[in-house]
């Protein structure tokens, strides 16, 4: 059984590419490896374009990220389980679903390369040399979404 949390390692890459008054605009490049508690390894991709304040280090980002997803065509049979479309098939051949099958994620599922639009805000709190970023983010798509929080650590050279 998947758990609906997971754990992401990554490392975020960031260019300033403008610093005026109080504020900094940046392009953040985030690769990241996921899902490693539950067996399994999930790869994305973000590409971020931010603006931070360089007094509060409060900080708001978006872009485009792209990952690979395991997607099943899904649906429940009388019992309450959730049966790809090939099993389905091979349990009860002339049957269809009453709702249809559905699109969803399912680690039965064919690896899928999948694009999405990410949206983050957070704040850099500072410790001496090193700062910790603490950021929420939600992933917006058309029937549901995915939200979190990713916490990191770094310290200035």
């Amino acid at each position: 059984n998947a758990y609906p949390w997971t754990f992401h390692f990554g490392y975020q890459f960031e260019k300033q590419y403008l610093n005026s008054g109080n504020f900094q605009a940046l392009f953040e490049f985030i690769p990241l490896i996921s899902g490693m508690e539950q067996g399994r390894f999930a790869f994305s991709f973000s590409m971020l374009n931010g603006i931070r304040s360089n007094r509060g280090g409060w900080e708001f980002a978006f872009g485009p990220s792209v990952g690979f997803t395991q997607i099943a065509q899904v649906a429940q049979d009388g019992e309450g389980q959730w049966l790809t479309k090939k099993l389905w098939e091979e349990k009860s051949p002339s049957l269809q679903p009453e709702d249809g099958f559905q699109r969803q994620l399912d680690s039965r599922g064919d690896i899928q390369l999948a694009p999405y639009f990410l949206l983050a805000a957070g704040k850099t709190f500072k410790s001496g040399s090193m700062n910790i970023p603490v950021n929420a983010f939600i992933i917006p798509q058309k029937d549901d979404f995915r939200f979190g929080i990713s916490v990191g650590y770094n310290a200035k050279k």
